[in-house]
């Protein structure tokens, strides 16, 4: 489906025609090169297994990215909401089936922009390496982050540094999933925010 710039959350469009100056005709080039697709609630846009040759945009809804360890037990790397963008990227890079699941957790609405025509943007629209290159130096950074903090803080320091800078995920994730996420038991969830809950 072709996408309508009204229907396009805003921070995409002031992304790319404010933080990086995009023209009108450079945006509409971009755009085009987009397709709109709706996933239902706990369908997958990838599985492990499967070769990543798309970036998806997160315009509405969320979704969790996560693996399989070697007992087959769930580790999700991290959640996407809204202006996130979805992929396996060492998948789409290598062109080798890759070992993420993506799962959305609401009905949402991607747009999807292929491997083949994202490499020929790039090529008509210098601006948009840029924008790309700043994006995953930033990935990096927030990977390296999550596995220090999985390393060197506690379960209940995990918990309340992710309350205090991303309160939401609790209205909108099932807390068996923030569970996985911080790396403990469901249980141990339940009963680590009771107890919070009752000193305050």
């Amino acid at each position: 489906m072709e996408v309508a710039l009204k229907n396009i959350n805003h921070q995409f469009v002031e992304l790319f025609r404010q933080t990086f100056a995009f023209t009108e005709e450079e945006f509409a080039l971009f755009l085009s090169s987009f397709k709109s697709k709706t996933i239902s609630k706990k369908d997958y846009y990838l599985r492990a297994g499967e070769i990543c040759k798309s970036k998806a945009y997160l315009n509405k809804g969320c979704a969790r990215n996560f693996v399989l360890d070697e007992q087959g037990h769930e580790r999700i790397l991290f959640f996407a909401f809204e202006d996130w963008w979805l992929g396996d990227f060492d998948s789409y890079y290598s062109g080798k089936p890759g070992t993420n699941y993506i799962q959305m957790l609401e009905d949402s609405e991607l747009l999807v922009i292929s491997k083949e025509n994202f490499q020929k943007a790039e090529q008509e629209i210098p601006k948009l390496k840029q924008w790309y290159s700043s994006k995953m130096l930033r990935s990096a950074s927030a990977t390296r982050n999550r596995i220090e903090e999985i390393k060197t803080l506690s379960a209940e320091e995990r918990y309340l540094k992710l309350l205090e800078k991303q309160p939401h995920i609790f209205q909108r994730i099932p807390l068996q999933h923030i569970a996985s996420y911080l790396n403990i038991e469901p249980q141990s969830l339940s009963r680590m925010r009771n107890r919070l809950t009752n000193k305050h």
